[in-house]
């Protein structure tokens, strides 16, 4: 009509003016269909974690049964020879032994931890897109209130890593 603003359609051909079933049934179909591929993303981003951080979580089981297993002789050891080599009481070598046991361990844990926290940083995609989603349905109903709609920021998915 001569002198209004036309309203953006995403595409879409209008014959006559919406009006309120017409729009919100719009506004409903998006809601959807953003929903799907936000499970979508979800799902693919859940794939993506358990792929990186499955190395992560066998690297510290290893770890832990290494050092439940194998270490506690091997810290006895120590600690007897540090005694016998510096004149010191068993006990003194027992205790340099288990400092340098739990440094070890520590290193260990620390190393696997740093991989599973960078694995699990993954999921940031799907919560960025999440907010951005919710934030265009808010924008939406809002311009719907008083103006035309408002475009969907179109954000290709980008792979972290």
């Amino acid at each position: 009509m001569a002198g209004e603003a036309e309203m953006n359609t995403n595409g879409r051909m209008r014959d006559k003016q919406p009006d309120v079933a017409t729009s919100f049934a719009e506004l409903a179909h998006d809601v959807i269909e953003l929903g799907e591929l936000q499970g979508q993303l979800f799902a693919l981003d859940v794939k993506s974690t358990v792929k990186k951080t499955s190395s992560s979580v066998l690297m510290s089981i290893i770890g832990l049964v290494v050092l439940l297993g194998t270490v506690p002789v091997i810290l006895l050891a120590l600690g007897y020879l540090v005694a016998e080599l510096l004149d010191w009481p068993v006990s003194a070598g027992l205790g340099i032994a288990a400092v340098i046991g739990i440094a070890i361990s520590a290193g260990i844990l620390l190393l696997g931890w740093s991989r599973l926290r960078a694995g699990l940083n993954s999921m940031q995609r799907s919560s960025e897109e999440l907010r951005r989603n919710i934030a265009w349905i808010k924008s939406t109903l809002r311009s719907r209130k008083s103006t035309s709609p408002v475009e969907r920021p179109t954000a290709a998915p980008t792979n972290p890593r």
